[in-house]
Parts: C-alpha cells; structure tokens; sequence
C-alpha cells in the first residue's frame, strides 16, 4: 500500500496577457501542483514533485496542455524532469460524463530507460442527483517506446470522487491499483491518493 499526496493551484494567465489573447484568454489555465509520493510502480520510487502545467481549451469538448515535472528523489541523479504534452476529449451522455485522454510523455533520462511513453485512459464519471461526492471510474494503459521497440508495461485503474470544500477550495480522493507488466517479476500495487485544490479564478 501506498500514499500519495499534494496540494494545488490554479488561476488564469497574467492580465498583462489579456490584450495579446484577446477572447481566448479565458481559454488558458495555469497550474501548480507540489505533491508526495511514498512510491510509483511505473516511473521510480519515492519523491517529491513539483507540477507546472498550462492548459488551453480550443473546444469546449477538447482540452490541451503542456506540463512539466520536477522530481526530487532517492538515488543519483537526484532532481529528474519529465514533460508531458496531452490532448483530452469529454462528452457528455445525459448524467454521465465519457472522458478519453492522451498522453506523449518525455522523461530526460539516458537512452534506454523509459524516456518515451505514451498513455491513454479512458474515464467514466457519473452526477448522481442531490449527491455531492460524485464517482469517476478510469483506466489507463501505459506503452513505452524504446530500443527495443514497443512495450505495453503497465495498467492503472483508479476510481474516486471529488468533494467542493467552498467556493474555490475543493479535495479529491482516489484508490489506485497499478499493476506492472511485460517484466519476469511484475509489481501490483494499492494507492491511497490525495489531492487539495485552491481554484483563483472562483475566488
């Protein structure tokens, strides 16, 4: 069993951005996130991270984003950094929310480590009526291109729910169960996972 925690921001760009961007400032999001993770199957073992992440919404059913990590952890070389660049699509069915997201993922590590790793998961959310803690179901499936070419090597389920503290202020909590593969001794995996978040543009 593990623990994962963090705590986040997000706001709008600067104002002095505003007359540059025109109406499709309201289209950007800025994100901070700094976090715990007691370990991670698939990218290493313990560390600290910090998350900045710029979100731009060209639909209102497709969202983009470009987000860079930077990692403290066990081991040499000490601080890692990985960017991630993703598309994520949401349609809405009734009460029920479809989500798929893809993601290209660049880790800054020697050549025949996982450097290059795409991901996509699929997510169902439901809005139960007069119910604040509304559930969401995914799985996501993990492929590394490497020297040896493609690699499908691990599987992420995860179901959870959010919770709005205040306007502005809202707290999500998850299970995760990771399980590794296409390796002769696979890891599985349960994680308690834990996020805070201050929202700036409700405030």
């Amino acid at each position: 069993q593990e623990l994962w925690v963090s705590a986040a921001v997000t706001s709008r760009l600067p104002e002095s951005l505003h007359g540059l961007l025109g109406r499709r400032y309201d289209r950007f999001r800025v994100r901070g996130e700094l976090g715990y993770r007691s370990a991670d199957v698939f990218f290493a073992g313990r560390q600290i991270y910090l998350d900045v992440n710029l979100r731009f919404k060209p639909k209102k059913w497709l969202a983009l984003a470009f987000e860079h990590r930077f990692a403290g952890r066990n081991g040499t070389p000490g601080l890692r950094n990985r960017s991630i660049v993703q598309a994520e699509m949401q349609k809405e069915f009734g009460r029920a929310i479809a989500e798929y997201r893809f993601i290209y993922q660049h880790s800054f590590i020697e050549w025949g480590g996982q450097r290059e790793v795409f991901r996509n998961r699929f997510q169902l959310g439901y809005n139960i009526p007069k119910w604040k803690f509304d559930p969401e179901l995914s799985v996501e499936f993990f492929t590394w291109a490497g020297n040896k070419g493609w690699s499908y090597f691990g599987t992420r389920w995860q179901f959870g729910t959010q919770y709005k503290l205040s306007k502005g202020h809202s707290i999500s909590a998850s299970l995760i169960h990771d399980r590794e593969r296409d390796k002769a001794w696979p890891t599985h995996r349960w994680i308690g996972s834990f996020t805070y978040t201050v929202n700036l543009r409700d405030l």
